[in-house]
Parts: structure tokens; sequence; C-alpha cells
């Protein structure tokens, strides 16, 4: 059972199908084609699209919706509609989901910095065996945050404006008491038409931002200083077409990692949020805004397969396209078979590759 889906349900439907496909088969590249020097960053971007997996699974399930008006911020489901409380629990999941998925972005790009900055100390006590329990507790506990916050403020606990109920009972047909949701009101009106302001909404809703601001900042901020620190390192020695390469594709990289993720996902949500602050109203093309948001995994998912060279000719070598592999591999290094790291030994540029950069980003 379902509630009446409009276009951009639809089209959301699909970005998550393909989202879970794209993540699932980049999940199989990860454990098949990655080399032994890639090292915990493997594992890294293994979680990541296993994480992006669960995203877009909880999307088809229930395939949220969006809906602004007045003062409110309204996600609701509009699948498994007569599963209220299970319904209830993966909304929640959802968002808490998208919590979790920040945080091991950052955490890849402190993996990344250490590495590029020779750091081993560093990268072998917080990523190799079970000091692994560090970033995994730090997601585990942001995960618990967002899911408490959500399931206790935000959720269905039948306390919602009378005006948001007829709004939803007119605009689709359906009882907000009945409904799976997240809802933030920042102000609702009293029974003589004043506003009264919601400072529990307004002070929690602050709370996830600032939540989420962190790993935000930190891959921002290690983004910022990988790319400095690789800079640094190359302008070292007379720069080779190579390494100009390598250059470029670590600078697309770490853009790409954070960027797509960010206009995707948070941009837009934080429109849809200031929008009811404001008391600006994006109806009906709220849905529209957010259409991105189950695409977002899929744009990520090819952006890694293309920009790592060692899963980009595994995927050709899949489809029978090894002859293409072959060709690209050549194309991209004038004749040879590229070396895995900067550090390999090549006699032209010896004194250049020497330079201890992180092994895995080469192939980036």
């Amino acid at each position: 059972m379902q509630s009446r889906l409009e276009l951009p349900q639809y089209i959301g439907l699909t970005g998550s199908m393909l989202s879970f496909s794209c993540n699932i088969f980049l999940m199989y590249i990860i454990g098949k084609f990655s080399r032994p020097e890639y090292g915990s960053y493997r594992i890294l971007m293994g979680v990541m699209a296993g994480l992006y997996v669960v995203y877009s699974s909880i999307d088809i399930l229930v395939l949220p919706s969006y809906f602004v008006f007045g003062y409110n911020y309204f996600l609701f489901t509009t699948h498994l509609v007569q599963y209220q409380e299970l319904s209830q629990i993966l909304i929640v999941t959802f968002c808490s989901v998208f919590g979790c998925i920040q945080v091991v972005l950052s955490v890849q790009f402190i993996y990344r910095y250490l590495s590029v900055a020779s750091f081993n100390y560093l990268r072998e006590k917080y990523f190799k065996g079970r000091c692994h329990i560090v970033w995994v507790s730090a997601t585990t506990l942001f995960f618990l945050n967002w899911f408490l916050v959500a399931i206790l403020v935000f959720a269905n606990h039948g306390d919602h404006p009378k005006e948001l109920e007829e709004a939803v009972m007119d605009r689709f047909g359906r009882n907000v008491t009945d409904m799976a949701f997240t809802l933030v009101t920042y102000a609702q009106l009293d029974t003589n038409g004043k506003v009264q302001i919601n400072y529990k909404d307004i002070v929690m809703i602050l709370y996830l931002i600032f939540c989420a601001s962190i790993p935000m900042t930190i891959s921002m901020i290690c983004g910022i200083k990988t790319w400095l620190k690789i800079q640094s390192t190359i302008s070292l020695a007379q720069k080779s077409r190579q390494l100009q390469r390598q250059e470029r594709q670590l600078f697309f990289a770490l853009l790409t990692q954070f960027s797509i993720p960010f206009l995707g996902n948070t941009v837009p949500m934080l429109f849809l949020f200031l929008c009811p602050a404001l008391y600006i109203s994006p109806e009906p093309y709220t849905n529209y805004i957010c259409i991105l948001i189950p695409f977002y995994p899929v744009f990520d998912a090819i952006a890694t397969t293309i920009i790592i060279k060692d899963y980009y000719r595994g995927v050709l070598k899949l489809f029978g396209l090894s002859q293409y592999a072959q060709s690209s591999s050549m194309f991209s290094t004038g004749g040879h078979v590229p070396p895995n790291t900067i550090n390999a030994n090549v006699s032209s540029e010896k004194s250049v590759e020497s330079i201890p950069l992180a092994r895995m980003d080469s192939q980036m």
C-alpha cells in the first residue's frame, strides 16, 4: 500500500534504485580490484558505499516526501504507510544514516591527509587492526545522536499544529495523526492567531546543524591541507607530465568527494530548513528542490570508479573491454603501465618520486 505519488517521487525512486545498484557494484569493485597498498582506505571506501546502500534501501522502502508549510518542515513517508511504527523507525534511521555518511567522509579525508603528510605513526595508530574501533565508535555515536534527537523530538508524537494537519489533508488527502514523519516546527499560531515561537525545535535543529558541520569542517580543512601538502611536495622538484596528471586527479578526487554530497544533499536540505524559519513556502516545488538527493550517491559511486584507475580498468575488463583498459593505461602513461605509487623507481623521475606521498592517492 502507498499514498498517491507525484512526478518527483517517481524520479526519486528511480534515483534510489540506481544508487542502490551502483553502490552494490562499487562494493564488489572495491573488494575485487583494490590493491594491498590501499590499506585501510579500501575499508573506508567500502563502508561509505555500504552506507549509501542502506540510505538508498530506506529511500526505496518508504520513499520520503517533503512538504514546507508556514513555519513547518515536514518529511513524511509515502510507502509502507499501513505500517506506521515501522515507517517511523525507517524515516528516522534515514535521517541518522546521513549523519554517519558525513562522519565516514571526514574520516576518509583525515586518512588521506595523514598519508600524504607522512604521519605514518598516527595512521597506523588509528587505522589498523583493532584501532579501527576509534572511527567506528565515532560513526556509531553520531548515528545514535541523530536517531535519538529525531525520534524523541521530531517524530510523530501527536502534537503537530492544527494548521499543518489541515494543509496536509488538503494537499495529500492524508491524516497527519496516522502518518510516519519528522517535523520541525519553528512557530505556530495559538487560538487567538498569534505566533508562538517553538524554542525546543529551534534549539534542537540548530544542534543537529552544528553536529553536521563538525565532520564537514574536518573534511574541508583536511582536503585543503592535503592539496597544499601535495603542491608543496611536488614543487620541490621539476614536475613531470605524469606528476602533473596525478596532481590534477588528486585535486579532482578531493573536490568531487566533498562537493557531490554538499551540493546534492546539504545545500537543498539547508534551503528547506531555512524556508519555514523565514515563513517562505517553496510549494508546490519543494520535492523538485530535493530531486537530486536520491541521485548524489550515484554520482559519487561513478566518480569513485572513474577517478581510481584500478577500478576504472577493472570495470572495463568485467564488461569485456580489456583492450580499452590497456589502451587507457598506455595513453595515461605514455606507453607503460603506471606504478601504484608515486614512490615507484622510475629512473627519469627518481628524485621526484622518492618523495613520500600517499600510496593509494597516486592512482586517483
